[in-house]
């Protein structure tokens, strides 16, 4: 109580200070913050109720995984203290599910059910991470990729085999409009879309024959989709860019070639959403024939130090340093499941899950401080695993 009443008069004499001439009671003040601070420093520890948990408790993660070769999802729990995973109950889906997008909290996840060609609208329960279908809509084609934008007001989805790109309207109650707002031609191949973090551009990269990465301008009001300037960037060779990351700190992209088994990295004009590419990088090791692979997945660390790209041939996910500048060089392989179409690191940065489309298997990889990774476990999923998603468990 004695801590209580000490804070409460002192925040009291700040109050009053804050509303006179600031021009005479600077120094004051500062010795009273430095006065908290030496006060909570010495009097925290004994004033602990001793029947209150004060440990910090870690963070769960529900971890669905999706089997483009069966009809569900294959769900774990994710320790992100220790890195275990423990098994949960598969959630059945009733169709072969592709891509995963979630909200930003973590309420909702949208499925694209290849199969059906549909997207379904789910309800998390954060607890058990159980879902509850809410709405499906039935979309032109099947989509490799979908995405919620910043806003989470839209749902963005990218088109292989039509060529297309679309924008579906989200309800506030998880509801996706029954036609999309717009189906925009591209080009064959289009195989992933994401907004910037401004939220105000969109890249589309297009595999090969395309070769090609569309530039968009997004407007987060409407939904609304129109052509930058220029509307493409394509590479000087025929690389087939596939995904992308953005740097987390820099005006940086870097795009995954699925064709060249390379990774491209661009500078980003934030200003125009204009892409502009300088550096074009091997992701496999000398003396291995990139025609026996093709590149699938790309992810960057939270501190911006590390990139890894998925080899699907080589079975590997490639380690890059990246530097200062944004340039990168290629340090390490570390062998992972049998063609590796995904894998993802988990929110806290420590784990890393990467699945075999043709093993049907995850593995687990503690993340060192290095960015090098050290395969920790491996667990049986379903048939042809292509994407993870992490959401918080509460």
């Amino acid at each position: 109580m004695k801590v209580i009443v000490g804070v409460a008069q002192v925040e009291a004499y700040v109050t009053l200070d804050t509303n006179a001439s600031r021009h005479h009671r600077e120094f004051p003040m500062l010795n009273l913050t430095i006065l908290i601070v030496i006060v909570v420093a010495f009097i925290s520890p004994v004033a602990a109720d001793p029947q209150s948990d004060r440990v910090e408790r870690p963070m769960n993660y529900h971890v669905y995984v999706s089997n483009s070769g069966s009809t569900f999802l294959s769900h774990f729990l994710l320790d992100s203290s220790s890195g275990e995973l423990t098994v949960q109950p598969d959630i059945d889906l009733g169709a072969a599910p592709g891509a995963l997008a979630t909200d930003a909290v973590g309420r909702r996840m949208y499925v694209c059910l290849r199969s059906e060609k549909q997207f379904a609208s789910f309800n998390i329960d954060p607890a058990s991470g159980g879902l509850s279908k809410i709405d499906a809509t039935h979309v032109p084609d099947g989509a490799p990729y979908v995405y919620t934008d910043n806003t989470d007001r839209f749902l963005l989805a990218s088109y292989y085999g039509a060529g297309h790109v679309s924008v579906h309207a989200i309800g506030d109650d998880g509801t996706l409009s029954d036609e999309p707002l717009q189906w925009i031609e591209t080009d064959g191949h289009a195989h992933s879309i994401q907004t910037d973090r401004s939220n105000r551009f969109a890249f589309v990269p297009h595999t090969n024959p395309a070769n090609v990465i569309y530039q968009f301008r997004f407007d987060e009001s409407t939904g609304t989709l129109s052509p930058n300037d220029p509307a493409t960037i394509q590479p000087a060779t025929p690389e087939g860019p596939r995904h992308f990351v953005f740097h987390p700190t820099k005006n940086l992209l870097y795009s995954v070639n699925e064709n060249g088994s390379t990774v491209s990295a661009h500078h980003f004009d934030a200003d125009n959403g204009t892409l502009t590419s300088f550096q074009v990088i091997s992701t496999l090791p000398d003396g291995f024939d990139a025609s026996d692979n093709t590149t699938a997945e790309i992810k960057i660390d939270q501190s911006g130090r590390f990139l890894y790209a998925s080899n699907r041939g080589h079975d590997s996910l490639a380690l890059f340093d990246v530097g200062d500048d944004g340039t990168l060089t290629l340090r390490d392989h570390f062998a992972t499941e049998k063609t590796p179409r995904f894998f993802d690191l988990d929110p806290t940065g420590k784990w890393l899950l990467s699945v075999g489309q043709n093993s049907g298997r995850m593995s687990a990889y503690a993340v060192e401080a290095s960015g090098a990774l050290i395969r920790t476990t491996t667990h049986e999923v379903g048939d042809a695993p292509l994407w993870i998603e992490y959401v918080e468990a509460r």
